[in-house]
């Protein structure tokens, strides 16, 4: 599974401002390691290859000290981090993930399960629900670029889903948690609250 994985390219997205946060909420510690790489260690665990699309310098003197493929550009758009992306990847992905830097709970289990339902149709796009609640991260059909690169908004690529009228199958995380994002300081202390349980139960 891991080779066919591979195939399919990974966009995370680290090039929001955190103005809601306060400060860059990416470089946040939960249990001693920043948000970002934690977000980045499930991504790896489940045998991708994450790209990191960002505006921040320090997110990528991080990355890079880590070894982790790091884009730095200066768009104010999502659309210009989804075309940063695309343009880094290799010419033979099979589909395009894309996934915020800042759900540093989503489980590397989810993401294998988001790959399988992919490659058993891939002209349908994929992405992670909890319930009726439709969250991140999406896997996109590699028939969409076009129509990413030529995207020119700031809602995300879920715009050209829509747009297209493309079927889009949902995966089921194990639990709420793993599609909350680092929004505001307070969601930041939830996020560690589950983080803990996890750990326990984990042990």
């Amino acid at each position: 599974m891991n080779e066919g994985i591979q195939r399919i390219g990974c966009i995370l997205m680290a090039s929001g401002l955190s103005q809601r946060y306060g400060k860059n909420k990416l470089l946040e510690l939960l249990d001693g390691r920043e948000i970002i790489l934690h977000t980045a260690d499930r991504l790896i665990e489940a045998g991708l290859q994450p790209l990191t699309v960002t505006r921040s310098p320090d997110i990528k003197v991080l990355l890079d000290r880590e070894g982790i493929a790091c884009v730095l550009h200066d768009g104010p758009l999502k659309s210009d981090t989804i075309h940063r992306g695309l343009e880094n990847l290799p010419s033979d992905t099979a589909g395009f993930l894309f996934m915020p830097a800042d759900q540093p709970l989503v489980r590397s289990e989810s993401l294998r399960r988001m790959a399988v339902q992919f490659f058993r149709n891939p002209g349908r796009a994929v992405r992670l629900c909890f319930g009726q609640t439709p969250g991140s991260p999406v896997i996109f059909p590699v028939g969409c670029r076009e129509d990413l690169m030529n995207y020119t908004g700031d809602r995300g690529g879920m715009e050209v889903i829509r747009e297209r009228q493309i079927p889009c199958d949902g995966v089921q995380a194990e639990a709420a948690w793993e599609l909350w994002d680092v929004d505001t300081p307070e969601r930041m202390e939830q996020i560690r609250a589950a983080y803990g349980q996890k750990t326990d139960k984990e042990h």
